[in-house]
C-alpha cells in the first residue's frame, strides 16, 4: 500500500476547498494483481450532501489518476446500517442519468464480538467504537489490548490504537478495579477461548499496568504528535502568506512546546503583514 499526497481540490464547481481523508494505491489480492486506488472518507455524522461529495471526489480522482477507484465511507455515528452501500443519483427529465455506488462501514452499527475474535488488531481496536461485547466492557477492553500487545506491528501504531481503545472503552471506577483483577489473572482470555496467555506475558502485563507506563507513554506520544501537527500547520500557513520561511524561523517554530503559544501565533497570522509583526 502506498499512501498518496492528498492534494487540495481547488477546482470544485462551487470554488470551495476540500481534501480527501485517505487516498492510497493498493494491489488486489484475488485474481491477477491489479493496482487500484482506495479512497476513504471518515464522517462523524450523516449529511444529506455527503453522497454527492463522494461522487465529486471520485470524478476528480479519476480524472487525475485514471485507475480503478474503490470508494468507502466510514461513519462514526449510528444509523448507517453496518456494512452496506449508499448511492448518488443524478436525474433529468424523470430519467436516471447517473448512478454512483460506494461502500459504507457504519462502525457504531456493527457487533464488537464479530471483530474481537478476528485475529486482526486493527479490527479489534475499531471494535471499541462498535456495539459493546456481550461479555462486558471489561472483557472487550482486555481482549483488544491483548491482541495489540501480541501484535508484531510497530510501537507507534500500537500506541495510536491503544489510545483509540482507551478513549472509547472508558470504565467506571468499579469496572476498572474488576478489569485490573481479571486482566492480571487472565480469566477474560479464557472466557473468549482465544489466545492462551502464559505466565510470562501475565507478569509483563501486570508490571505495565501497575506502573501505568503504557498509559503515560500513550499520553506523551499523542501530545507530541498533536504538537508536531500544529507546528506543521503553522509552517504551511506562514509559507502560504509570506513565501519561503527562513531556517531561523523554522527552528523557532519547531522549538515551541506549548499548544497555547502555537494557537496565539496562528491567530496573529491574520493581521500580520510580515514575519517581524509576529515577532519571529
Amino acid at each position: 500500500m502506498t499512501f498518496l499526497d492528498k492534494e487540495l481540490f481547488t477546482d470544485l464547481p462551487e470554488g470551495s476547498q476540500r481534501e480527501p481523508d485517505v487516498v492510497a494505491q493498493v494491489y488486489t489480492l484475488e485474481g491477477e494483481p491489479e493496482l487500484i486506488l482506495l479512497h476513504v472518507e471518515i464522517q462523524s455524522k450523516r449529511d444529506r450532501e455527503f453522497s454527492y461529495w463522494m461522487y465529486e471526489y471520485y470524478a476528480l480522482l479519476w480524472l487525475r489518476v485514471k485507475i480503478p477507484i474503490f470508494p468507502v465511507a466510514l461513519y462514526l455515528s449510528p444509523g448507517a446500517g453496518g456494512l452496506t452501500e449508499e448511492v448518488y443519483k443524478a436525474s433529468l427529465f424523470e430519467k436516471d442519468i447517473l448512478t454512483f455506488n460506494y461502500s459504507v462501514v457504519g462502525l457504531p452499527d456493527l457487533l464488537a464480538d464479530d471483530y474481537l475474535t478476528s485475529g486482526n488488531p486493527l479490527g479489534a481496536s475499531l471494535s471499541s467504537m462498535m456495539k459493546p461485547s456481550k461479555f462486558g466492557r471489561q472483557a472487550q477492553k482486555y481482549q483488544t489490548l491483548l491482541q495489540l500487545s501480541t501484535s508484531p506491528m510497530d510501537p507507534a501504531r500500537k500506541s495510536l490504537l491503544a489510545f483509540l481503545v482507551e478513549s472509547n472503552l472508558t470504565l467506571s471506577q468499579s469496572d476498572e478495579a474488576e478489569y485490573k483483577k481479571l486482566s492480571i489473572r487472565g480469566d477474560i482470555g479464557k472466557a473468549y477461548e482465544m489466545i492462551n496467555v502464559d505466565e510470562l506475558f501475565r507478569e509483563h502485563y501486570k508490571s505495565i499496568y501497575e506502573k501505568r507506563g503504557l498509559e503515560q507513554g500513550i499520553e506523551q506520544g499523542i501530545r507530541k504528535g498533536l504538537l508536531q501537527g500544529e507546528r506543521n500547520i503553522m509552517l504551511k500557513l506562514l509559507t502560504q502568506k509570506f513565501g519561503e520561511i527562513p531556517d531561523s524561523v523554522v527552528k523557532k517554530i519547531e522549538a515551541i512546546d506549548s499548544e497555547v503559544e502555537l494557537e496565539n501565533l496562528s491567530k496573529s497570522i491574520l493581521d500580520a503583514k510580515t514575519l517581524a509583526d509576529m515577532r519571529l
